[in-house]
């Protein structure tokens, strides 16, 4: 090979792990700054780099005619971390945390009768957010005095193990047991659904869809299978995101993309060189 195609070709070689170094670093600054945002978001799950390698036509090696792959660097997705967040006292008789696995399952969709369960085509979805809230309702038969819905702060409701929306009496004190049976002067009012993804769900892993997460899959009928967590009643779970770690790994992933960036500035200098070289030699 003559020695300006071996200098071009090495050339090419490090602007292609330098553009694609910066695209990972990009993608991972976006990501981190994300988690940064949600660090006050109750029960948020920050979301993790997947790194991987990927090889094309153009990633072998041609200078020594041996199929020897560069690695380049790719974040074609990421992964959510769901270890829990710490439990911090509110003293609201609303606020519920769970400890342990699971989730709560709740449905962005409100029946048309209160104490029917849910109906149509949306599918529930799973949440550690327990910041509940009671949503008035009007009075009809087979519902309690002074009825209202629990739901959840952004208007979705909280059912029960059967899916259907928990209906208390909203001058009554609300108390919420370990096991997350929810109690009026004794009376049980219902048993919030403590569910957990089924083991036939494996391969469709959660998505993330606000602060709830969904499966991989339009069918309405999710795949949960029952949990057993503690139920805290006057607590809420923080979001498993350290500030602190984060603004770390965040200053120093800028500085990889500033290293990568002058990489590239480098890639193009001893190009636009070779170039003028060539020329004079011609």
């Amino acid at each position: 090979m003559a020695p300006e195609l071996h200098h071009r070709s090495a050339m090419d070689s490090l602007a292609a792990s330098a553009a694609a170094g910066l695209r990972s670093r990009i993608e991972a600054l976006d990501l981190l700054a994300h988690n940064l945002a949600n660090a006050q978001t109750t029960a948020y799950k920050a979301d993790r780099e997947l790194y991987r390698v990927y090889e094309t036509d153009e990633s072998w090696e041609s200078t020594t005619g041996k199929l020897a792959p560069s690695a380049l660097p790719d974040v074609p997705d990421r992964w959510i971390d769901l270890r829990q967040g710490m439990l911090r006292e509110t003293g609201n008789p609303l606020d519920v945390a769970l400890e342990g696995p699971g989730y709560f399952l709740v449905m962005d969709r409100p029946p048309a009768n209160a104490g029917a369960p849910p109906t149509g085509k949306s599918s529930p979805l799973l949440t550690r957010d327990g910041h509940f809230r009671l949503h008035p309702l009007p009075p009809a038969p087979g519902l309690p005095p002074n009825p209202a819905r629990l739901e959840t702060a952004d208007s979705r409701m909280v059912l029960d193990q059967n899916r259907a929306p928990i209906v208390v009496d909203s001058r009554l004190d609300i108390n919420i047991d370990a096991r997350g049976v929810v109690r009026q002067d004794g009376q049980e009012r219902g048993r919030l659904a403590l569910v957990q993804p089924a083991p036939t769900a494996l391969e469709s892993p959660l998505k993330r869809a606000g602060n709830y997460f969904a499966f991989e899959t339009s069918s309405p009928s999710m795949p949960v299978a029952p949990a057993n967590p503690t139920v805290h009643q006057g607590r809420l779970e923080s979001a498993n995101v350290e500030p602190a770690e984060s603004a770390v790994r965040l200053i120093h992933v800028m500085r990889q993309f500033e290293t990568l960036n002058r990489a590239l500035q480098i890639g193009g200098e001893m190009s636009r060189k070779a170039v003028e070289e060539v020329a004079r030699i011609g």
